[in-house]
């Protein structure tokens, strides 16, 4: 039932505020705005994986709301967000929605926690920087599904349980039950260089409940690694973006609760909300209490959000996933 009243009050919120033409009423950033450029463009720090989903979010704006001009300048999700509390850019769209040690400076110059709007899945693009995670394992090995439970007691240390050491415990038999789990992974911590820096955050803190690593893991310098070492030892199990996975290893389907089929990632699962180890692309945005909302901010969330946004988003070289109208929903809800 929740759904389909989401999905009704998606739809009907999209028709009221787009209208059946698709155009809005013309908007105009907030009085003293300070990303509005000397020339009158708007600048938009962004990710520079999403240079091209920026440029086509902006370029749908302009359709709309004709004479509206941004210069978009690709960086990393830390420059972004640094120049979202500096006013210096309408809007932060980045690969992630875990800030870590970020937030608390965000917090100090804003005086507000940052807000953020999913409007992408991650991709299936080798090309692309934002995707979802993996379990990986050797391809000798029996192991078909986990939880996400026991994944995070095959990785980290949890509270109050005891972590996975051996296949038996995960749910291997066999001659295989008495062998050691070697568990494989890039950076765990903001602390240590990745290529990933969102990783550690998003899985380890968020995905795995906080625990730190095992003892018994391997962290190894980049994805491309982790495929290689769970290809060469048929004992080992890796965490790596669904997106570069090699031949070689076999992905290991997640559970996400105790009724639902085992996922590997396909393009429908991730774009249902299916897959446990989704990843979005997200839009941060400045919004302080008791200040009313950025229009032209607003606007360029709708605008993302609309289904003319979503097709441009999933048209871009990266070919990031569409939001379900389930999670439109929810994100619209959060503009008003």
């Amino acid at each position: 039932m929740k759904s389909l009243s989401l999905t009704a009050w998606s739809c009907a919120a999209l028709l009221g505020w787009f209208g059946a033409t698709g155009r809005a009423q013309s908007i105009a950033p907030a009085p003293g705005a300070g990303y509005v450029q000397r020339d009158g463009s708007v600048q938009i720090v962004c990710a520079a994986d999403l240079r091209g989903v920026t440029e086509r979010i902006g370029a749908e704006f302009a359709r709309r709301h004709p004479g509206t001009r941004f210069a978009v300048v690709p960086a990393n999700d830390l420059a972004a967000l640094q120049s979202l509390a500096f006013d210096a850019t309408a809007c932060a769209p980045v690969g992630t929605d875990v800030l870590g040690g970020a937030a608390v400076a965000y917090g100090a110059l804003v005086h507000a926690e940052a807000f953020s709007i999913r409007i992408a899945h991650g991709s299936l693009d080798p090309s692309a920087a934002i995707a979802a995670t993996a379990v990986i394992v050797h391809p000798s090995n029996p192991l078909a599904r986990l939880s996400v439970d026991q994944v995070a007691r095959i990785f980290t240390e949890p509270m109050r349980k005891s972590n996975f050491t051996r296949w038996g415990q995960a749910g291997v038999n066999g001659a295989w039950a008495a062998e050691m789990i070697h568990p494989y992974g890039i950076a765990w911590s903001e602390h240590f260089v990745s290529e990933d820096p969102s990783f550690s955050d998003w899985m380890f803190q968020r995905k795995l409940g906080g625990g730190p690593p095992v003892p018994g893991y391997s962290m190894v310098e980049s994805y491309a690694r982790v495929g290689e070492k769970v290809a060469a030892d048929p004992l080992a199990i890796g965490l790596i973006a669904l997106n570069r996975v090699p031949a070689g290893v076999k992905i290991v389907g997640l559970v996400g609760n105790p009724w639902a089929a085992p996922s590997v990632g396909s393009a429908e699962d991730l774009s249902a909300g299916r897959y446990a180890f989704d990843r979005y692309v997200n839009i941060f945005v400045r919004r302080v209490p008791g200040r009313p909302f950025d229009p032209l901010v607003r606007e360029y969330l709708r605008v993302a959000l609309s289904p003319e946004g979503q097709r441009a988003i999933a048209a871009d070289t990266r070919h990031y996933l569409p939001l379900n109208p389930v999670e439109i929903g929810e994100e619209l809800a959060k503009l008003q």
